[in-house]
């Protein structure tokens, strides 16, 4: 392959602005490689700027920023403008290095040029950008790789692959935040103290992080954002409230009973910490419904999922949130309720109400409804998962189409040889016995 002289892109490759998903899907790749596993605050500094250009606030990534928000160190000190100088050439490095390894020239590459901190991106679409996940576009070994580098005494190394993207953003659904009101906010908050701040904007970049779901590497790159938040400020929720959620997955997919109790009893502690600091706050509530719902408390998980809407209506992390707890605590409605496609949707990051959405509908038996759902995801851009093609299946037999449900769940097995359907079915469906046995049925028949 033919490269230019600054040895960065193909010649004659037509380059397209790619999606947020996609862009976050190259950044998952990039931040699970060997490098930047060894490099966390490296991890940190790429992940932070990434996001900050994707939730519209490019204008904001300067050095001094980058020395507050990454490196702690002081908003008026000069010190830390030179450190991140330093450590920007070191992320371009490593980033050239990453590329140097893996490019084959296709799909989106992400891009530090010199003379500034604002990422670059660039996109050469292949078929694999529509139909694969981010776990499932890398090649076997590097996914088996990557997997070694998860801490052993999370217990989930089989699931991270298998489970791959269960949810996915629709992008119509998104809605720009008012940035005037977000940024009178984040005023507000440094007047009343700059440590806040830099907590209170470390919190939201790792809440843009919380789809997919069952992205463990994700989840754990989070945590990381979400601890240090609760560093920089204890008395702010939303280090808290962030910790929960993310724990209480990490809990879901741990099949150690001793590690899955351990998980819960974080998770709870938490969330009750985050109540605690801020009793009507919608993400503390959210999180606490979200705990309670993993946990088979499903009465109190969805009085809090619901008291949680009620606090933000609109607010699509919230809405998610509450969604995939009444999912878990078998409240079909309340799921669909506010993963309906018609429903404003405010926020940045990424949203999975379109896969909440086809999941309600298999709950409540309307097998049209989730092949509508889950085949209209590869058009917009959305990955394919294990999971969807399961649901698919399962309505397709339902539906009395039995070629398509054997075809789909060939694939299935084809392309995710481990994912553990039976352990899915037990967990996702715990209190809705119906949806777990037609999903049992199916693998049977098939």
């Amino acid at each position: 392959m033919t490269l230019n002289k600054s040895n960065e892109l193909p010649i004659n490759q037509h380059v397209g602005q790619p999606s947020p998903e996609l862009i976050r899907e190259a950044l998952s790749r990039i931040v699970s490689s060997d490098g930047f596993q060894a490099s966390p605050r490296l991890t940190q500094f790429l992940t932070y700027i990434v996001e900050e250009s994707l939730s519209g606030r490019s204008n904001q990534i300067r050095g001094k920023a980058i020395a507050v928000e990454v490196y702690g160190r002081r908003i008026d000190g000069t010190g830390g403008q030179n450190l991140v100088r330093v450590e920007a050439r070191r992320l371009r490095r490593l980033l050239h290095q990453f590329y140097e390894d893996h490019w084959d020239g296709n799909g989106v590459r992400i891009f530090v040029d010199p003379g500034g901190y604002k990422p670059r991106f660039s996109y050469v679409p292949t078929n694999e950008d529509r139909t694969s996940s981010a776990w499932d576009s890398s090649e076997p070994e590097e996914r088996r790789r990557s997997l070694k580098l998860l801490p052993a005494g999370l217990g989930v190394l089989a699931l991270v692959a298998v489970f791959g993207i269960w949810t996915s953003q629709d992008n119509r659904e998104v809605v720009p935040t008012t940035r005037s009101i977000e940024e009178a906010e984040r005023v507000a908050l440094g007047e009343q103290s700059l440590t806040r701040l830099q907590a209170a904007n470390l919190a939201d970049q790792a809440r843009g992080m919380f789809f997919p779901v069952f992205d463990v590497k994700r989840q754990q790159i989070a945590l990381g954002m979400f601890q240090h938040a609760m560093e920089l400020d204890p008395a702010l929720s939303d280090g808290y409230a962030g910790s929960a959620q993310v724990l209480a997955i990490l809990a879901v997919l741990s099949p150690d009973e001793a590690q899955r109790e351990d998980l819960f009893n974080q998770a709870s502690e938490k969330s009750e910490q985050a109540l605690n600091l801020s009793p009507t706050d919608a993400w503390a509530n959210a999180a606490k419904g979200w705990v309670l719902a993993v946990m088979d408390e499903p009465g109190e998980a969805l009085k809090y999922a619901r008291m949680s809407v009620e606090l933000a209506p609109k607010d699509g992390h919230i809405l998610d949130l509450a969604g995939i707890t009444a999912i878990m605590a078998g409240a079909p409605d309340l799921a669909a309720e506010v993963s309906d496609p018609e429903r404003l949707r405010l926020g940045s990051g990424r949203f999975g109400a379109r896969n909440i959405w086809g999941v309600s509908q298999l709950m409540l038996e309307n097998y049209e409804g989730v092949v509508d759902a889950f085949k209209g995801a590869p058009a917009t851009g959305a990955p394919v998962s294990a999971p969807s093609l399961l649901f698919q299946a399962v309505a397709q037999d339902q539906l009395g189409y039995t070629e398509e449900a054997q075809r789909l769940i060939s694939e299935m097995r084809k392309t995710w040889p481990e994912f553990p359907s039976e352990f899915l079915a037990g967990r996702i469906f715990q209190n809705n016995e119906v949806t777990r046995q037609a999903i049992l049925d199916t693998l049977i028949r098939y």
